[in-house]
């Protein structure tokens, strides 16, 4: 199935060094394209940040935060399925093809970009079939996300969709929480 990636998911080891560069093209290009909508990356979130009056060390993080996003998505994964299922076998087969987790949203910054450079997304139906992506975006990586404990884990799915769901609700509730 395209939608699961299983091949680089699943991968066998004389593919392992295919899923260990699709991995590294992935956090480039989402590091790259964060930068050019201006976005900052927070788990399955990507935020609008304003770089004009911050200081240099925020500028650095900011437009590395998709790397650092990877990092501590993972070390949060990692850290939940130990604590709370006790699987502690194949961290490197995860860390390995973890990056495979944010390739929709790589495609959602892409399309984004596009839309912002032919000045699209200022136009309604534009800017709302960009949020709808985004929501679809990540759906796909709440999938992939489960798909990947499910296998490299050993989870059942519905153990897997948990973690999944609950890492996707805690940026929200953060976001919020911050705003109120």
């Amino acid at each position: 199935m395209v939608l699961t990636l299983k091949r680089f998911i699943q991968y066998q080891k004389e593919d392992r060094i295919y899923t260990i560069l699709l991995s590294v093209l992935i956090i480039i290009l989402g590091t790259i394209f964060c930068n050019l909508n201006g976005f900052s990356s927070f788990l399955l979130i990507v935020i609008e940040t304003s770089q004009t009056n911050l200081p240099i060390f925020f500028k650095i993080l900011t437009n590395i935060s998709f790397i650092i996003n990877y990092f501590s998505f993972f070390i949060i994964v990692e850290t939940i399925v130990r604590i709370f299922y006790n699987k502690n076998e194949k961290a490197l087969d995860l860390f390995i093809s973890f990056a495979l987790i944010l390739f929709p949203m790589v495609v959602y910054l892409i399309i984004h970009f596009i839309f912002e450079y032919f000045a699209l997304i200022n136009i309604n139906i534009f800017n709302f079939t960009d949020n709808v992506l985004m929501i679809i975006f990540q759906v796909w990586s709440l999938w992939l996300l489960s798909y990947s404990l499910s296998v490299k884990k050993g989870l059942k799915i519905e153990n897997s969709f948990i973690i999944a769901l609950l890492l996707h609700m805690l940026p929200f509730t953060l976001i919020m929480l911050t705003f109120i």
